[in-house]
Formats: structure tokens, C-alpha cells, sequence
């Protein structure tokens, strides 16, 4: 049996639901409505379905037909009734919303890193959610996916002014991001943006918002990882010289004496941020460290150490330090090269001088080892490095790569292969990584000298194979 309902109020006036049906405890309506007030009724029926402590149901039937839109109202009701007891939701949440959960698990996990958690809130804010976010988790298909992955190939091109101001330490920085435009998304960064948005779909399955049987393939293209750009001994020599030069008290304006170019010529401030940054690159060729591990540094992650050195065919104690470090959510005891904590030692100094100068608070513990003058943390280098190197002439290697500041971490990693003759298992430790990706990334085939090592030959080879007798006393 069949009742009227109430006219129920909507934005373009009322909608008369008709008559109230009942399938198994569902309560259903089949109706027409108007897309606005000044248009007429139209022809395709309408459904709505009730069901108990659930959101109530809306969709088109896609029929003129009264009766057959009464039929797809009851699969609808049955198909409801199978998620409801398979655990999953009957009415599928947007994707923004799945997100933002996605979202709240990564930063309420304690061992995510910072630096993760800004990378991903960074592609959900910017590509994900513009594009996915208004749909139903349900709704999103191989097609849906296809079509995000041409928009975002074209989305800077799409924009027109990719230029923004912020504050930092008091200073407006004007960003201009306009070259983006002309730079084609690689390959690498698509794959990372598709693992993430695949770990979003997984929550939308487990969360119930997608069927379990529905499958939802986010395929990436193939390409082969280019080598990561390093040093060779002779090219860190020079970037080593031209930070010198450009850290030299010397390039105080107040020590000018001749008539050189105005840009030869820098401030205190600048003078002493070269200084740190010369410092910084130093520490990390000596130590290997991911860039994150090393600007999260605290004074207090650094102890003494001691190590044994054989040098001249003698073993000697010599002085080091070990640094534990937070990778990829792993924690792990680092030993740099000796001359580490020299550096540190010079930079501590510094930072007290500073702080007297100043008047901050420096107790050399829990403070960020990689501070200003003012000991606020200094979130990255990449500006000034890039600067450095162009000084130089070095920004960019024999194949045509960048340099960026990881490329300290690569060089540490070619010269510890090369210079030190480390065991790839033991420098996979060192590094927080894997022997494969030691071989794969960090040790470069034109940097690393074999020649000692495929050349080797047994002594008894050398003598003819002849073993000398010993003496008899």
C-alpha cells in the first residue's frame, strides 16, 4: 500500500515526491522534477530511496517509462541492502573528503616525516582535489583517471600568472614560477603523483566508499631513471674553491680597495650566509645524509666518537662523531668522515657568538644545527647552491643533468666507493638504503675508478708462481 507524502521544499520551490512505495524496509518515491522554477516538468523519472540510519538516495532512472523506473528503484534498493551488509557504504563520499582523511592518517602517523606530509598535502591541494574532488569515490573509472592525467599534463600551461608573494623571516619573497609553462611533466613525477592518488583510491575501498569488487587500475608509463648527477674529486675542488672565494672576508664592502665590480662585493648578512652554506656542503660530502635528515639536524642528535685510522701501515685513534638521523621513517646512527666534527665544532662556535651578539638563547642542544644569525632554523639551501654552482660553471654535468643540493649525497657516495673501497652493503647502512640502490644511483660508472681493482693479480702470479722457502733458524 501506497501513501502521499508531503511536498518537501527545494530551492527552485517544491517537489511533489507522489506516492510513497515500500520494498523490503526501504521506503522509495518515483517522480518529476523541474530544473528551475520557470521550466517545465520534465520527462525522465526521478528516484528517491530511504532506508534507516542512511543517507537518503537520489538518482536520474534515465527513463520516460513509470514502470521501469519503479524496477531500477528496487535494484537500486537491493544493490544498497548488499553493501550495507558487506560493510560498505550506500551512498559513496566525494573524493575531497576520502582525501582529507587520507590526509589525517599520514599526519597523525608518528612516523611520518614532516617533509612527506607537505609533499602530499602539496599534490592533493593543488592537482587532486581541483580535479577529482566534487566526485563520488563510486563514480571514478579508468576514463575519469584518463582524463584527469590530460589535464594535468596541461595545467600550468593553463594557468595564466604563476607568480606569488610570501613572507619569510620578516622578508616579502616574490616567487615567479612562470617557466613552468614550458617544462614538460616528467615522467618520474607522474609516477609519484599516481602513488599517491592510488593509496587514496585503496582508503575509498576500505573505507566502503568504493565496491571491493570494483577494480580501479592507475597504470604509469615505463622510463629509465636517468643517473644521478655527482662530483668527480677534480670538480669538487673547484666548487670548494669558489665557495671559498665568495665566503672571504675579503668580499666585505668595508674591505673594498679597488675599484672591482659592484657585485664582487657583499653585506654582512650575505657574507655570513655563504659561510654557512660552505659549511653545509662541506658536512654533507663528509657525511651522505638526504637533505631533510640533514636541515632537521639538532645539536643534540650529534655525540663523540672515536674511531681507528690506519695511516703509514700504523692504526691510529682519531676523533668523529656519530649523528642519529630520522630517514624514510626509519631512525638510524651514522658515522661521517672524521673531519665532520671539526665543521660542527666551527659552526657551533659560530652560533654562540651569535647568540651573545644578538640575544637569542643557544644552549647547543636542542636547537637546529643549520640556524641564521638570529637561530631561526633555515628551511633550505637550494637558491645559494645553485648560485654557488653557477659561479663555477658547474650547475650542470657532462650528460646535461642539474645539480641540486642531493647531489651532495651522491658524491659522498661515489667518493666513500671510490676513494674509500666500501662494501656496498655497509654504505646501504650508512646511507639508510639499499646495495641495489647504491649500485644503481649512487655510484656512477664513469666516476668510479676500477682500475685498481680489475687489474689485481695474486703476488704468486707475478713471481711465476714460484713461492720463496722460508729460513730455517
Amino acid at each position: 500500500m501506497s501513501r502521499k507524502s508531503k511536498p518537501q521544499k527545494t530551492y527552485s520551490g517544491t517537489i511533489d515526491y507522489g506516492d510513497t512505495y515500500q520494498y523490503k524496509d526501504a521506503k522509495y518515491w518515483v517522480y518529476l522534477r523541474k530544473r528551475s522554477s520557470n521550466q517545465p516538468i520534465g520527462k525522465i523519472w526521478q528516484i528517491r530511496i530511504k532506508i534507516k540510519n542512511h543517507p537518503d538516495l537520489r538518482k536520474s532512472s534515465g527513463t520516460e517509462s513509470f514502470e521501469t523506473a519503479k524496477d531500477k528503484a528496487k535494484e537500486m534498493i537491493f544493490e544498497s541492502f548488499y553493501k550495507i551488509e558487506t560493510g560498505h557504504k550506500i551512498k559513496s563520499r566525494k573524493f575531497k573528503e576520502v582525501s582529507k582523511d587520507f590526509l589525517d592518517d599520514i599526519a597523525n602517523n608518528p612516523k611520518t616525516i614532516p617533509s612527506k606530509l607537505k609533499k602530499f598535502t602539496s599534490k592533493v591541494d593543488n592537482f587532486f582535489n581541483p580535479f577529482f574532488g566534487e566526485y563520488p569515490m563510486e563514480s571514478i573509472n579508468e576514463k575519469v583517471i584518463y582524463d584527469y592525467k590530460k589535464w594535468r599534463r596541461n595545467y600550468w600551461k593553463s594557468q595564466k600568472d604563476i607568480e606569488y608573494t610570501y613572507v619569510r623571516n620578516g622578508q616579502t619573497i616574490t616567487s615567479n614560477k612562470n617557466y613552468l609553462k614550458d617544462k614538460p611533466l616528467s615522467l618520474s613525477s607522474m609516477q609519484k603523483e599516481d602513488s599517491i592518488l592510488r593509496q587514496i583510491l585503496e582508503l575509498g575501498r576500505l573505507s566502503g566508499d568504493i565496491s571491493s569488487n570494483k577494480v580501479i587500475k592507475v597504470k604509469s608509463e615505463s622510463f629509465k631513471t636517468n643517473r644521478r648527477p655527482s662530483f668527480t674529486n677534480a670538480e669538487w675542488k673547484g666548487v670548494l674553491k669558489a665557495s671559498r672565494y665568495r665566503s672571504s672576508e675579503e668580499r666585505l664592502w668595508e674591505n673594498k680597495k679597488d675599484k672591482s665590480k659592484k657585485t664582487d662585493y657583499i653585506n654582512g648578512a650575505t657574507l655570513n650566509q655563504r659561510k654557512l652554506l660552505h659549511e653545509f656542503i662541506t658536512f654533507m660530502v663528509g657525511s651522505g645524509l638526504r637533505t631533510t635528515e640533514a636541515m632537521n639536524l639538532k645539536w643534540s642528535d650529534i655525540t663523540h666518537n672515536e674511531i681507528v685510522e690506519e695511516v703509514g701501515g700504523k692504526f691510529q685513534s682519531v676523533e668523529s662523531c656519530k649523528i642519529s638521523v630520522s630517514g624514510k621513517s626509519k631512525k638510524r646512527k651514522c658515522d661521517p668522515q672524521p673531519y665532520v666534527r671539526e665543521i660542527l665544532e666551527r659552526v657551533k662556535v659560530r652560533q654562540f657568538e651569535f647568540s651573545r651578539e644578538n640575544g637569542f638563547k643557544f644552549a647547543a642542544k636542542k636547537e637546529y644545527v643549520w640556524s641564521d644569525e638570529n637561530g631561526n632554523k633555515i628551511d633550505r639551501f637550494n637558491k645559494s647552491f645553485t648560485k654557488l654552482l653557477e659561479s663555477c660553471d658547474l650547475l650542470y654535468d657532462d650528460h646535461g643533468e642539474k645539480r641540486v643540493i642531493g647531489s651532495l649525497r651522491h658524491t659522498y657516495g661515489t667518493f666513500r666507493k671510490n676513494l674509500g673501497e666500501v662494501d656496498s652493503y655497509e654504505l646501504a647502512i650508512q646511507m639508510g638504503t639499499s646495495p641495489e640502490m647504491i649500485n644503481k644511483h649512487y655510484v656512477h660508472s664513469d666516476d668510479y675508478d676500477r682500475s685498481t681493482a680489475v687489474t689485481r693479480v695474486k703476488k704468486s702470479e707475478v713471481s711465476g708462481g714460484k713461492k720463496k722457502k722460508k729460513k730455517v733458524k
